[in-house]
């Protein structure tokens, strides 16, 4: 059954207990079980609506995409400097964030997509939302003249990368970086501002 062809509520109830599975586990150790153990309902009812556990964490993606969209969305623009502050506090994790485990697996996730095609389109939707807001959110700053003309692409480019491998070795390591982190980010902004 194609994911876009399951009823809505079930597959928030499988999107769930992936991620909830998937912060436990991470994606190596992950099972249809494991996933199973989260799920409300029986195992065999995953199997109705996915045929692997592939498609289950697709699933997983495609609605963690819509919710960190809507999410980004909210952002007001009309201050673009505390836009862009907000949406890099969105997408700069922390290892006491209680979904840090779940941050973690989608970086683990991200390894495996160039091999894995199932994985591999969802991941570029979830990425793509994150790289669009930035995107809009320095493009508005750069037009209203609050951020120097950068290329917005570009920059948002830059961000989500940082953003990302924060995640290796912030949270995943917990390596003690958090005050350098922070510096770094608020001169990087501040550095885009004209004034």
């Amino acid at each position: 059954m194609a994911s876009s062809d399951i009823d809505a509520d079930a597959r928030a109830e499988v999107a769930v207990a992936v991620r909830k599975a998937l912060a436990t586990h991470g994606y190596e150790r992950l099972t249809t079980a494991k996933i199973a153990e989260e799920y409300p309902k029986s195992e065999a009812g995953l199997y109705y609506y996915f045929d692997s556990k592939d498609e289950m964490i697709a699933a997983f993606l495609e609605e963690s995409a819509t919710h960190l969209s809507e999410d980004l969305l909210a952002v007001d623009t009309d201050d673009p400097e505390a836009a862009l502050r907000c949406a890099c506090d969105c997408l700069f994790r922390s290892p006491d964030d209680p979904n840090a485990g779940v941050y973690v697996g989608i970086m683990e996730l991200l390894s495996h997509a160039p091999y894995n095609e199932t994985l591999r389109e969802p991941l570029i939707e979830l990425e793509s939302v994150c790289l669009d807001a930035f995107t809009d959110i320095v493009a508005s700053g750069v037009e209203q003249g609050v951020f120097r003309p950068v290329d917005p692409r570009a920059t948002a480019a830059f961000l989500l990368a940082a953003a990302d491998g924060t995640t290796g070795f912030y949270v995943a390591l917990e390596m003690d970086v958090h005050e350098d982190l922070q510096a770094g980010l608020s001169a990087y902004i501040d550095s885009l501002l004209t004034d």
